[in-house]
């Protein structure tokens, strides 16, 4: 590589305020009974210098209909490769928990088909982060149908 397209590249990445040079996600899906099936996705920005964008979700469909349950959990965790980092969630009311290199956070939503979580991974000032993994780990129920599941997804 050439140096001013090294310079070029490294101004790019040095820019990063937590906007995303492209994305890294994951989704699977599994049935979990009568025609339902839940859906765990997770995101995270691709290349960043200060700070990372994640969100994970939990969904739940009925064919291609949303299917409303008593609850839908989302668990995400996230975990910095390579060093410490400082995780936020922007979403209300969710708990949370972590260390200097893992966090998690959890959202329990009820009646309804859809558990969201979202928030920012920031690295520290001389720490060597280069990445973060965003997992998701969904569940659900629905006490009616008596029918329960959960799946996972992790980007990074």
């Amino acid at each position: 590589m050439s140096l001013s397209a090294g310079a070029a590249v490294l101004a790019v990445l040095a820019s990063g305020n937590g906007t995303t040079a492209g994305a890294i996600s994951d989704s699977s899906q599994r049935t979990i009974g009568r025609g339902i099936t839940l859906q765990a996705n997770a995101w995270e920005c691709n290349l960043w210098a200060k700070a990372c964008d994640w969100k994970t979700s939990a969904k739940v469909y009925r064919g291609s209909k949303r299917q409303r349950m008593s609850w839908v959990k989302n668990v995400a965790q996230i975990t910095g490769k390579g060093g410490s980092v400082s995780v936020g969630s922007g979403s209300t009311g969710v708990s949370g928990s972590g260390s200097a290199g893992s966090h998690s956070f959890e959202w329990t939503n009820t009646d309804t088909w859809t558990s969201d979580l979202s928030g920012q991974a920031r690295s520290g000032y001389l720490s060597m982060v280069w990445g973060i993994e965003a997992c998701s780990h969904a569940s659900t129920y629905h006490k009616r149908m008596g029918v329960q599941g959960t799946a996972s997804a992790c980007a990074g």
